[in-house]
């Protein structure tokens, strides 16, 4: 039927001191799992930097790029940094680092034909074709600096 011990023998004590205990190991294991996500995350800032630091210096280049009508052999700087993002692409292929690649070769589809100077005074291009291959050269130039924004971006959002 029933105990006849009273409720009373039970220590309140006891009750209390699990309470507390099992507080403290919430909080601890919280604060646990707090610092392993902040080191996963600066281990990842650091992997990144590297990348993040190379979208810089695209963006460097593209900056010294708008300023003249690029040919062929104001691309090699550019072309260098391409491979490095095509690497970078292979370290972190969940990054959009591929687009920007895709992006750097439709701008090099944009370049002006080598010696354009002489060409256009020998009337051997049109003006016409040139006025458009430098309006695709902007708008290329402005499509990799949008991309190189958005992986940064995504590298910032992950690390901080």
């Amino acid at each position: 039927m029933g105990s006849n011990a009273p409720q009373e023998s039970f220590d309140s004590t006891w009750t209390w001191t699990a309470a507390i205990g099992l507080v403290t190991f919430l909080v601890t294991t919280y604060f646990s799992v707090d610092q392993l996500r902040k080191r996963k995350k600066v281990a990842e800032a650091k992997r990144l930097k590297p990348d993040y630091d190379l979208l810089d210096e695209v963006v460097v280049v593209l900056g010294k790029l708008e300023v003249l009508p690029a040919q062929k052999a104001d691309l090699a700087m550019l072309n260098e940094l391409r491979s490095r993002v095509k690497q970078a692409e292979r370290r972190s292929p969940d990054l959009l680092f591929g687009e920007i690649v895709a992006r750097i070769d439709s701008y090099q589809k944009a370049v002006l034909p080598d010696c354009f100077g002489k060409k256009l005074a020998g009337k051997r291009v049109g003006l016409d074709e040139l006025l458009e291959l430098s309006r695709k050269q902007g708008a290329a130039l402005t499509e990799i600096r949008v991309a190189c924004d958005a992986v940064q971006l995504e590298i910032d959002s992950r690390t901080t």
